[in-house]
């Protein structure tokens, strides 16, 4: 059952739209975990990918930080998307358009080696999608020295901020406006041991579809 968050400041830039929360967290490549270890905050960014109503995240079977997630009654996971600099006339109104999510979940660990194997293609796709095509399968023993972590989506929330200055700005000399934001994929480089291979069909597309 999904539950239920609250926001105290510009509670009307929040929602529980779980079509919304989905698309931020696909298009975001990477997220903060945060949790408490002997009342001490603790918090580390990292990858992950989604799937259905869960996040994931993966790393070494000797990962400290993995070991403490799994005895972490609850942690926090977040993650922003930049559109925007919002530029006003004074540097006390400038702001940002973006869009985020919180979200707050017990932890738990994928043993099925199925489901593992899916997490950890899926995790490559995102990245880059169809490079999988290209990968062998992880072995059991790859599968076997890593851990990988599940969380519910169903405490969580989106929150964000679109438009312009939000002030007037008729009787100001200063420039205002909106200044777009947005991630691109660069030329790829290709290592000199296989400087023979063309690069994949899957990068080209993904670099056309990711450049200004």
């Amino acid at each position: 059952m999904k539950e239920s968050l609250r926001t105290s400041r510009y509670p009307n830039r929040t929602s529980e739209d779980r079509e919304l929360i989905n698309q931020i967290l696909d298009e975001a490549r990477f997220c903060t975990v945060a949790y408490a270890d002997d009342h001490v905050a603790h918090q580390i960014p990292t990858g992950f990918c989604r799937l259905e109503d869960e996040v994931y995240i993966h790393g070494s079977v000797k990962s400290h930080f993995i070991s403490r997630l799994l005895e972490s009654p609850e942690v926090s996971l977040s993650v922003m998307l930049c559109d925007a600099l919002v530029l006003a006339p004074t540097a006390f109104n400038h702001s940002v358009n973006y869009r985020s999510v919180v979200l707050y979940s017990g932890v738990r660990e994928v043993r099925d080696v199925v489901q593992k194997a899916r997490v950890l293609s899926a995790y490559t796709d995102k990245y880059i999608p169809g490079r999988m095509q290209d990968l062998p399968q992880p072995t059991p023993e790859e599968l076997s020295v890593t851990t990988v972590l599940a969380l519910s989506t169903n405490k969580c929330l989106a929150k964000t901020r679109t438009g312009g200055v939000g002030v007037d700005t008729s009787k100001s000399n200063v420039w205002s406006g909106i200044v777009p934001v947005r991630m691109e994929y660069g030329t790829p480089e290709v290592d000199q041991g296989i400087s023979h291979l063309e690069t994949p069909h899957y990068l080209n597309q993904l670099i056309t579809a990711n450049t200004l």
